[in-house]
């Protein structure tokens, strides 16, 4: 690739970051009786107090404990993880769009999320200690900067300039279970810089 004049210096990242793919991940947060952290026992307390409530409305004559059971009987019983998930909203809101327990190998990085999505992978209404629930968030996206070991190098949005001596704060997230990749977007930022910046690249020799 060659430039049909120079690019300035200030761009040199620009090209490289704009360069770099960019990934969405998503992280599925198992709540249950066993959770150790405060929001998720918040949500575990609430959500359980919740379905009992919403679930009299498909269960009049409390002929089902089991969740599954009851949707088998009244598949409109769907509807109760949403329903339920207005319960523990407050709760996410407090989390300031930061999934909790999801940090890099330092801790001292919170990955962001957009958005989240309840459900209820099973409870019993006569048993609390055998519900159990799910909390999956979406990320912002992040830049893909590579990969070592088990970890991904990733850059975050607030993070898209060097520090003064060009450095690209990175950091490093260990892949888990619950975690995985729903999103890939390689773009290229050629008709970016030839359109804002009237810089045309060629395929070609100098």
């Amino acid at each position: 690739m060659v430039w049909s004049k120079q690019l300035p210096a200030r761009l040199v990242f620009f090209l490289f970051f704009m360069s770099t793919p960019l990934i969405k991940l998503t992280y599925r947060q198992l709540i249950d009786r066993n959770s150790t952290l405060t929001f998720e026992q918040q949500v575990f307390e609430d959500s359980y107090c919740e379905l009992l409530m919403q679930a009299q409305r498909y269960n009049k004559n409390n002929e089902w404990k089991l969740f599954h059971d009851l949707v088998a009987h009244d598949p409109k019983a769907q509807s109760l993880h949403y329903k339920v998930g207005f319960a523990i909203g407050l709760y996410v809101q407090e989390l300031h769009h930061l999934i909790p327990g999801l940090t890099d190998t330092m801790g001292t990085v919170n990955i962001p999320f957009t958005d989240y999505q309840f459900s209820i992978i099973n409870s019993d209404l006569t048993d609390k200690k055998k519900h159990r629930v799910a909390i999956t968030y979406t990320s912002a996206a992040m830049t893909l900067l590579g990969s070592v070991g088990n970890c991904l190098i990733l850059s975050l949005p607030s993070a898209a300039t060097t520090t003064e001596d060009g450095w690209l704060p990175g950091f490093l997230l260990p892949m888990r279970e619950e975690l995985t990749i729903s999103g890939y977007y390689a773009h290229s930022p050629m008709h970016l810089i030839e359109k804002d910046l009237g810089v045309k690249a060629f395929a070609g020799g100098a």
